[in-house]
C-alpha cells in the first residue's frame, strides 16, 4: 500500500502545520531579529571619503611631441596602477596613520599603528575610475578610504593624497636621480671614446701633411679632382707636348742635316717644320725667289748675260748664308733636344712624386674614412647622451617642483553610511529566524509523519494475518479489517491523551494520515 501512494506537499496541510506550531517559527523569529538589531546598534557604521584626481600628463615627462597628452593609453594606465600601488604600500600607509593619529577610542595609541592597523587600513583603501571604466580609458579616478567616524575618514583620505604626492616625488626623484648617475658615466664613457678617436684622426691627418687636401677631397661625400690629381694631370699634359716637340726636332736635324750637304733638299721641306726657324726659312724662301728670277733671266738670256750673272752670285751667296744658317740651327736644334731630354726627366720625375703621392694617399684613404667615421659617431653619442642627461636632469626638477596627480575639488563624504541600515540589518535577521522556524516546524512534522506511515505499515502487516486466520476460520476479511482498524484507532487515541494534550499527532503527506488523527 505504501508504494502505491506518492508523498506530496499538500497547501492545506501546510497552513495547518504552521497554524499548529506557531511557537517553533515564532520564537526563532523574534530571537534572530533582536540579535541582529543588538548587532546593528553595537557595530560602528562606516563612511566613505572620497577625493577625485586627475593625471597630470605634462608633469609625467611625456613625448614632447605631444605636450599635455599621453602618447599612448598603455602609459596612463602604467602611471595609475602605480599609483594605486604607492597608495596601499607599507611607508605610505604608516605615514598616513601616523600623521592622522588613532582613533578617538584606540586602546593603546602608544602603539599606533600595529601590523593589525596597518593591514586594516589598506583593506580601507580603494582606487578606481569613474563610472566603472577601466584603468587608462580616463585621466580621471577616485581615491576613497572608509572609515567609521565621517570626520576622520575626510583627514584620512586627505592625509593619504598627501602622502601618495610626497611619496611620488620622491620616486620620481629617485629614478631620475638613477638616470643621472647613468648617463653621465655613458657621457664619460662616450668623451673618452670620442678624445680617442680624434687623436688617432689627428696624428694621421698630421702625417699625411700636404697630402690632407687631396686625402679629405678623396673621402669627400660629393667626389671631386684634388690638387694632386690636377699637378698629375698637368705634367701628364706637358709632357706629351714635350715628346711632340722632341719629335718635330729630331726630324729638323734630320732635315737640316740633310740641307746642309744638299741644300735643294730644304726647298722641298714643308714649312711646318721650320716654325722654330724663322732665318731658315726666311733664306728659303730669299733661294727659291733666287732660283725663281734667275730661270726667268735665263729664259731671255744667256748664262753671261750680266743679270744672268748677278742672278746667279745672287743666288750663290744666298746659298752661303743659308748653309752658315744651317750650322747655326743644327747647334740649336741639338740644344733644344738636349733641353727636351732634361724637361722630360725633370716631368717624369714630378709625375713619379704625384704618383707617389697618390699612392700613399689611396693607402690610407679607407683608414682615414673610418676614423672620420668613428669620430662623427662619437660625436653623436655625446650628443645623444648629454641631451638625455639634460632631459634627465629636467626630469628630476620637475619631480621636486610639480605633481603628477592633482586634485579636483576637496574631499566628498556621502551624506549616509556605507552597507546596509539598521533597519535593513534587523529585518534580514528576522527573515532569517522565520527561515530557521519553519525549518524547525518542517523538520517535527516530518518525524512524526514518519511515525505514523510505520503504525499503517504494521496495520496491514496484521491485516495480512487476519487474512489468512479468517479464510481457516471461515470468516470475511473485510470484518477482520474494520476490528483490527478499529482497535488500532482506539490505540492511537488513548496514545494521544497520554501526551496531555499538548501536540496533537498531524499528518504532512497524502496517505490517509491526516484523517487517521482526526
Amino acid at each position: 500500500m505504501n508504494n502505491a501512494r506518492e508523498m506530496g506537499l499538500n497547501p492545506a496541510d501546510l497552513v495547518r502545520i504552521v497554524r499548529t506550531h506557531v511557537r517553533l517559527w515564532a520564537i526563532p523569529g523574534v530571537i534572530c531579529a533582536v540579535l541582529a538589531a543588538a548587532y546593528a546598534l553595537i557595530t560602528p557604521r562606516e563612511w566613505c571619503a572620497t577625493q577625485t584626481l586627475i593625471i597630470r600628463a605634462e608633469a609625467a615627462g611625456v613625448h614632447e611631441s605631444q605636450v599635455g597628452k599621453f602618447s599612448d593609453l598603455s602609459e596612463m594606465k602604467t602611471l595609475q596602477e602605480t599609483i594605486l600601488e604607492l597608495a596601499k604600500c607599507q611607508s605610505v600607509v604608516l605615514a598616513t596613520l601616523r600623521e592622522s593619529g588613532p582613533p578617538a577610542n584606540y586602546r593603546r595609541p602608544s602603539q599606533w599603528p600595529t601590523p593589525t592597523d596597518v593591514d586594516k587600513f589598506r583593506k580601507q583603501i580603494d582606487m578606481r575610475p569613474p563610472g566603472g571604466a577601466e584603468f587608462g580609458k580616463t585621466e580621471v579616478f577616485h581615491l576613497s578610504v572608509r572609515d567609521t567616524h565621517r570626520e576622520r575618514a575626510a583627514r584620512l583620505v586627505a592625509t593619504l593624497y598627501d602622502q601618495v604626492q610626497i611619496r611620488l616625488k620622491q620616486l620620481r626623484d629617485e629614478r631620475a636621480q638613477g638616470m643621472i648617475a647613468e648617463l653621465e658615466r655613458t657621457v664619460a664613457i662616450a668623451d673618452e671614446d670620442l678624445v680617442a678617436s680624434t687623436k688617432q684622426l689627428s696624428t694621421l691627418e698630421v702625417a699625411m701633411g700636404a697630402d690632407l687636401a687631396e686625402l679629405r677631397t678623396l673621402n669627400g661625400v660629393v667626389g671631386g679632382q684634388g690638387e694632386v690629381s690636377q699637378e698629375l694631370q698637368a705634367i701628364e699634359t706637358e709632357r706629351r707636348a714635350n715628346e711632340a716637340r722632341q719629335r718635330e726636332d729630331k726630324q729638323l736635324l734630320e732635315l737640316l742635316h740633310g740641307a746642309a750637304a744638299d741644300p735643294q733638299q730644304l726647298v722641298a721641306t714643308p714649312g711646318s717644320l721650320l716654325r722654330s726657324q724663322p732665318g731658315v726659312r726666311r733664306l728659303k724662301d730669299a733661294l727659291v725667289d733666287a732660283q725663281v728670277r734667275k730661270a726667268a733671266l735665263l729664259g731671255s738670256r744667256s748664262e753671261k748675260h750680266p743679270f744672268v750673272v748677278a742672278a746667279t752670285e745672287s743666288e750663290q751667296l744666298i746659298q752661303k748664308q743659308l748653309h752658315e744658317e744651317l750650322s747655326v740651327a743644327i747647334r740649336g736644334v741639338e740644344v733644344d733636344l738636349e733641353l727636351g731630354d732634361d724637361r722630360e726627366q725633370s716631368l717624369l720625375a714630378k709625375w713619379t712624386a704625384a704618383r707617389e703621392r697618390l699612392t700613399r694617399v689611396a693607402e690610407n684613404r679607407a683608414h682615414y674614412a673610418n676614423l672620420v667615421a668613428a669620430v662623427e659617431n662619437h660625436t653623436s653619442l655625446v650628443e645623444s647622451a648629454r641631451k638625455n642627461l639634460a632631459e634627465a636632469r629636467a626630469l628630476q626638477v620637475g619631480a621636486q617642483s610639480a605633481s603628477v596627480i592633482g586634485g579636483i575639488d576637496g574631499v566628498e563624504i556621502g551624506n549616509r553610511p556605507v552597507g546596509p541600515g539598521r533597519t535593513t540589518i534587523t529585518a534580514a535577521g528576522g527573515v532569517a529566524g522565520l527561515l530557521l522556524g519553519f525549518g524547525l516546524v518542517f523538520l517535527v512534522a516530518t518525524s512524526q509523519s514518519t511515525e505514523g506511515v510505520v503504525s499503517q505499515a504494521g496495520s496491514a502487516s496484521l491485516l495480512g494475518g487476519m487474512e489468512s486466520e479468517t479464510v481457516r476460520n471461515g470468516h470475511s476479511a473485510a470484518e477482520v479489517f474494520v476490528n483490527g482498524h478499529a482497535d488500532h484507532h482506539a490505540n492511537r487515541e488513548s496514545n494521544g491523551k497520554h501526551a496531555n494534550g499538548k501536540m496533537a499527532a498531524v499528518g504532512m503527506f497524502h496517505g490517509g494520515t491526516l484523517d487517521e488523527t482526526n
